[in-house]
């Protein structure tokens, strides 16, 4: 990398932790800084961010960066963006003098409810206006839920942001959202990628109270003088709103091609492709999966997922009396009969069942902790090969390889049996801070390093390391006469 090359840095706001990833215009990753997301539990099923935490955890990411940068021998002077992607569905309202008028919900409290049948919103309309599959986690109901409990702090909201735009909003001033993040909300059509009047009326929200939609790949503002004073990077860097973390995640990671799948597996897992248009209600099996706009211009994304998936291991594992990955890699297929529908919160897509829960079948006095993990991991790939039959017939699409990212692919032997039960071929690219780098690279397109999308992929890529995972034949054999199976009983 010349001395004189720009450098980017992509925040990436999650639910444990929230990062920042300094990457080059080369697409080398420079340095990587962490701070943890505080969450505080009022009362059951009540989980907030703690904003302060985040306003603090802000500042010292970018003030470490800035540091880590200078003591490996680069310019913090040269950093060119300071792009944000986070979770979706959270939201913050802020009074007169930008004080927040509520807590922030995390993207899975569970305090509210789907309130769409009692707007006389159809299912159809819902989906295709936004874009999302029909569930309690939406920004629209929360803000409805508010107003019947705290009206008198709802009223004093003068503005309202999603997570980035807030972090956004404290490093420039600037009050700018971005499509993909808005999507989340249910408050946006993915079709004019602005504001729906019909969603704001039935929130009773303002529109003026909402943030500027800006396309996606834009300046959203610059960094203030006192951030950057308390910083140490310069004061007029470009900031950019990069929107949902899933998606970014995506990008960093490659995908870029419509037809590209990704099986992303972490604490929760999902199954995302890239389309070119927004599919419409029928098109997805009546709004079986989000179909969203993507974090780059242009693209939309198919996504679903399993809520616990990485949860419902670690469950099973602190439940298995000290049997691990190897232990399960042993057990033969089927896992002697053992069945485990693995939904520690709800199944996710395609059924979008709040209430489904784990079960398990098949267990007798010989059931050791390694027929219990195996099954788990059955339970998950028979999930997945669901969501990938479908997401086939929706796109029309069938790629012989999928992308795997995330913290899940540690597990070889769940990773060995997704391989065989799908008959793919598993393209395991070991990024660990996806969404970070695909927020840097939508920061790069702001800033035009690169001219476009496949540009910015390419050079990410350019020296990613792969891992190939193909199907075992003899796995997929064993498996064949068990698939049906397997997929009837996580069926909820």
């Amino acid at each position: 990398m010349s001395s004189a090359d720009p450098i980017l840095i992509g925040i990436d706001i999650g639910t444990t932790n929230v990062k920042a990833v300094a990457v080059g215009a080369g697409g080398r990753v420079l340095g990587v800084q962490r701070r943890r997301m505080v969450i505080h539990t009022p009362a059951p099923g009540a989980t907030e961010f703690d904003l302060s935490a985040l306003d603090e955890a802000l500042i010292g990411l970018l003030s470490d960066t800035a540091a880590q940068l200078e003591a490996e021998g680069h310019d913090a002077g040269r950093v060119a963006a300071i792009s944000v992607a986070a979770i979706g569905e959270s939201f913050v309202g802020l009074d007169a003098d930008d004080r927040p008028v509520l807590p922030c919900p995390t993207w899975y409290d569970r305090r509210t409810s789907a309130y769409r049948t009692g707007t006389g919103l159809s299912a159809e309309a819902w989906f295709d206006t936004t874009g999302m599959v029909d569930d309690d986690i939406y920004t629209i109901w929360r803000m409805m839920w508010w107003r019947q409990e705290r009206p008198e702090a709802m009223a004093r909201a003068k503005r309202w942001f999603s997570v980035s735009d807030y972090a956004l909003y404290r490093l420039g001033g600037a009050h700018v959202a971005h499509p993909g993040l808005a999507a989340r909300t249910g408050l946006a059509d993915r079709h004019s990628l602005n504001w729906s009047d019909d969603q704001l009326a039935l929130a009773g929200v303002k529109r003026d109270a909402m943030p500027r939609l800006l396309l996606q790949g834009t300046i959203a503002g610059h960094l203030t003088e006192r951030v950057a004073r308390a910083t140490g990077l310069g004061a007029g860097v470009a900031l950019v709103n990069a929107g949902h973390d899933h998606p970014c995640a995506g990008l960093g990671s490659g995908m870029i091609a419509p037809g590209t799948f990704v099986n992303s597996a972490g604490t929760a897992e999902s199954l995302i492709a890239l389309v070119d248009r927004p599919l419409g209600h029928a098109e997805t099996g009546g709004g079986e999966y989000d179909c969203y706009p993507h974090a780059a211009p242009g693209r939309f994304l198919l996504s679903g997922h399993i809520p616990t998936s990485g949860a419902a291991i670690d469950w099973m594992m602190a439940h298995a009396g000290g049997a691990a990955d190897a232990d399960a890699a042993a057990v033969a297929p089927g896992a002697s009969g053992v069945r485990v529908a693995p939904y520690l919160q709800g199944s996710g897509s395609p059924w979008n069942r709040r209430d489904a829960r784990l079960r398990m079948d098949g267990i007798d006095a010989g059931t050791g902790g390694a027929e219990l993990i195996r099954a788990t991991y059955e339970g998950l790939a028979a999930w997945l090969s669901i969501s990938l039959a479908r997401f086939e017939a929706q796109t029309g699409q069938a790629p012989a390889e999928l992308m795997l990212t995330g913290g899940g692919s540690r597990h070889a032997a769940y990773t060995a049996i997704k391989a065989a039960l799908l008959d793919r071929t598993l393209v395991a690219s070991d990024v660990p801070e996806a969404a970070g780098i695909g927020a840097a690279m939508v920061g790069g397109l702001a800033v035009g390093v690169w001219d476009s999308a496949e540009e910015a992929a390419r050079a990410v890529t350019a020296d990613m390391e792969t891992r190939r995972i193909a199907p075992d034949p003899d796995l997929r054999a064993a498996y064949a006469p068990l698939a049906d199976n397997l997929r009837a009983f996580v069926t909820p």
